[in-house]
């Protein structure tokens, strides 16, 4: 099969880590692949391993560059055209509805855009996700699709004594503290000032905790209004670490003695998949496919502060973080295998093939 990936995204964030784990999954699988992404972007600069075609887009709604990129996914002959994101799922709109090409749309975010409308077909990564399309009436129950973004937890080393004392020193963090924390910009979605508030109950117990937030600082209009004040509070100096967007945020991570999130609102995030493929204890809050993955123990509701701290201390026990990790890690090998996501990912675009007025696809 002929895949067309429209991948609007630039930065390093779970809409491109998880774009390029399915492509290097269906490059395996024998499909060729076309990816479009945008100029300058983290996907752009990433090697694969099969037959691909790349070209750079800046995803600008105006006929010229929807011409540009439609034609040349035309005359590569294309089977499927699979989008991400705002920017490809407008031109996804635009190529159905001006050349009846097959579309299907992942919604890696719950929001409404136009483009839904037009989608053969689209995957909901979660039953959170999938809840609100059909509830909101954007997309039919017929042609939603439950489908989890897939993970290899063979890429992902479990975090061992060496690869926490390495990371701790470069990040500068004390090899006997106990560090919470996470990977993620820094917002009010992300709510990160909830750690802070779990770091300072771990401390009035007593505990030598720390917290690490890797990812950018910049909030931007989605902010957390008192995070300022609370990451000034005396209590807490010299605790907080946020070195701000790192590349190396993986080899970063044997760092954690513990990953939380916090999050108000996710579909399918990457980061805890990649905690948990490390075997690092992963805490979260009952967002997106979060609880499929995690026991219940290990969820909470949204400023259930006191619920997450008490979680922590619980895992105190190195030998009780070690098997709630290789728990973790064995739960999505299991849930999030490759090779079964990519069949049923198949069998969706063979859906939207049919439904499409183009039926071009050899057997």
């Amino acid at each position: 099969m002929k895949i067309a990936h429209l991948v609007g995204h630039g930065a390093l964030n779970g809409v491109a880590t998880s774009s390029r784990i399915l492509i290097q999954a269906q490059l395996d699988a024998g499909h060729e692949v076309m990816l479009v992404h945008s100029l300058g972007s983290w996907i752009e600069h990433q090697k694969f391993d099969g037959p691909i075609q790349m070209m750079g887009s800046n995803f600008a709604t105006t006929p010229k560059e929807i011409r540009r990129v439609g034609y040349a996914i035309r005359d590569w002959g294309e089977d499927v055209v699979h989008t991400h994101g705002s920017g490809g799922n407008k031109f996804g709109l635009v190529f159905r509805c001006a050349a009846g090409t097959p579309i299907v749309m992942t919604a890696h975010a719950r929001q409404y855009q136009l483009p839904w409308l037009f989608a053969h077909e689209v995957i909901g990564l979660s039953q959170w996700t999938v809840d609100y399309y059909i509830k909101h009436w954007l997309v039919s129950r017929r042609h939603m699709h439950l489908l989890p973004n897939m993970f290899d937890v063979s890429r992902i080393e479990p975090v061992n004594a060496q690869s926490r004392k390495q990371a701790r020193a470069v990040l500068g963090i004390r090899e006997e503290a106990f560090l919470i924390g996470s990977v993620g910009q820094l917002g009010g979605r992300k709510n990160q000032i909830d750690m802070v508030r779990v770091l300072r109950q771990l401390l009035d117990k007593g505990v030598d905790a720390e917290l690490l937030v890797i990812g950018s600082t910049k909030q931007g209009k989605d902010i957390m209004p008192d995070w300022d004040d609370a990451i000034a509070a005396p209590e807490v100096q010299g605790r907080i670490h946020l070195p701000g967007l790192r590349n190396d945020a993986l080899d970063l991570l044997p760092a954690f003695d513990v990953f939380m999130m916090t999050s108000r609102d996710e579909q399918a995030p990457i980061a805890p998949l990649e905690a948990m493929a490390a075997e690092i204890p992963v805490l979260s809050t009952r967002v997106g496919n979060m609880v499929d993955l995690l026991p219940a123990g290990q969820t909470f509701a949204v400023g259930d502060v006191a619920g997450m701290a008490a979680a922590v201390l619980d895992l105190q026990d190195e030998a009780q973080r070690r098997a709630v990790g290789q728990a973790g890690r064995q739960e999505i090998a299991r849930q999030l295998d490759p090779q079964r996501i990519a069949g049923e990912i198949d069998k969706i675009y063979r859906l939207a093939i049919e439904r499409s007025s183009k039926r071009r696809l050899q057997k």
